[in-house]
């Protein structure tokens, strides 16, 4: 079946986390993405754990890629590559600036061989400034640009590093958007396009409190932006539950009493106005607490509460969701094959198109798995000049141990 972007051939040179992810939905949309790494390969091949030899980590965001290996540093490397940038719709990198252009493949060589390309730079601090030279990641930018400070103010804790790559995979997703943006606009012109994403803008965009931040106010009281008040409570049977109100407000405190039904609640002076609430918010967590430990389930939790606008959500692990008759119905997660049978799952990609098929394909690559295949295809390089250009260490591979083992 057709695929939004199955008529586009992306290289994508990038590494990690915030260039891939950008490859990894492209591929998914229906693009063929060919992943060109060097000959040290991507640093997540490296992560542990490891299936059958692959990180789980490199997969979730190279699965349906093809993988080839080049060295750019050299010259042969470099023709070998803008060989393949003149049948290409997109280059997608995240080197630091100006690597690029010591490479000799930045936008001006790409759109030499090619006027109607796409390149698409993914970095820390964006191109052309001051810190356009540091290095990024995503832990550091969220320590810059005020997530990791603004998440223990608000917790009140000391700060603390999150284990999840925020910066880098909103970066990925700014970066998607702004690529299919340049394929709208040289349609529209007929001419190629150079587009850079910084992760520093890209967290700034996707903190839904900067602008809260940068008022300057801090309230205590009212219906206040952000997560941080819906409180985490233990259930009867061991599990926790949160549960997305603020107690403290006028709507929250009546939902609460209600549904305790505790009507005297109303007239303790800890709890009379919504000043008050603020100041013995614990106290009051602590009588709703008593309830919830009540139920066995967050529906059930739910239910009690009544009003539609307050949901209760069972704190679940990523196995504990991908578990749930919604994950298979959805069919939100995908074995990928390792290459002799081992599988590791990963997230789907969340679009689903009318009467079109979008998604991740089921494969991934070694490094350099794909070299003959995919420079025969596009190139048309036949045996003998690719033994030579491995010979040359212009190309190689790593197969799994598994697969140099058999062979």
């Amino acid at each position: 079946m057709e695929k939004p972007l199955s008529d586009l051939l992306v290289l994508d040179l990038s590494r990690a986390l915030a260039g891939p992810i950008c490859g990894r939905l492209l591929s998914d949309l229906g693009a063929r993405v060919i992943k060109v790494e060097p000959p040290d390969g991507d640093l997540t091949r490296l992560l542990v754990p490891r299936v059958d030899g692959l990180s789980p980590y490199f997969v979730q965001y190279n699965a349906g890629k093809e993988c080839i290996s080049v060295d750019l540093y050299s010259e042969p490397g470099r023709e070998l590559f803008l060989q393949l940038v003149q049948h290409a719709d997109i280059v997608l990198e995240n080197y630091r600036p100006g690597v690029m252009d010591r490479l000799g493949i930045d936008f001006d060589q790409l759109q030499a061989v090619n006027p109607k390309i796409v390149m698409a730079s993914v970095s820390g601090w964006g191109h052309n400034n001051s810190r356009s030279g540091q290095g990024a990641f995503a832990s550091a930018i969220h320590a810059e640009a005020g997530v990791t400070e603004m998440v223990a103010r608000r917790r009140e804790e000391e700060p603390r590093n999150d284990p999840m790559s925020h910066s880098d995979t909103c970066t990925g997703l700014h970066a998607l958007g702004a690529v299919l943006a340049a394929l709208h606009l040289r349609d529209r012109t007929g001419e190629g396009q150079k587009v850079e994403v910084s992760m520093a803008e890209s967290t700034l965009m996707v903190n839904d409190l900067a602008a809260i931040e940068m008022s300057g106010q801090d309230p205590m009281v009212g219906f206040k932006g952000g997560q941080n008040w819906s409180p985490v409570l233990r259930m009867a049977n061991g599990r926790y539950v949160s549960i997305t109100t603020d107690i403290t407000t006028n709507d929250g405190f009546r939902y609460l009493i209600e549904a305790m039904n505790r009507p005297e609640l109303a007239q303790d002076p800890r709890f009379a106005v919504i000043e008050d609430r603020v100041m013995n918010r614990e106290a009051l967590t602590e009588i709703l607490a008593e309830f919830v430990a009540t139920f066995e389930d967050a529906a059930a939790v739910e239910a009690a509460i009544g009003p539609r606008g307050v949901i209760a959500a069972e704190v679940r692990s990523v196995p504990e969701l991908a578990a749930t008759e919604w994950a298979k119905e959805r069919e939100a997660f995908v074995d990928i094959d390792t290459g002799r049978g081992e599988m590791i799952t990963v997230p789907q990609s969340p679009w689903r198109f009318r009467g079109v098929e979008a998604g991740v394909k089921p494969r991934v690559g070694y490094r350099g798995q794909d070299n003959r295949e995919v420079l025969n295809e596009i190139l048309g390089l036949s045996p003998s000049q690719l033994d030579d250009l491995e010979t040359d260490a212009i190309i190689s591979s790593r197969p799994p141990r598994w697969s140099r083992d058999s062979s």
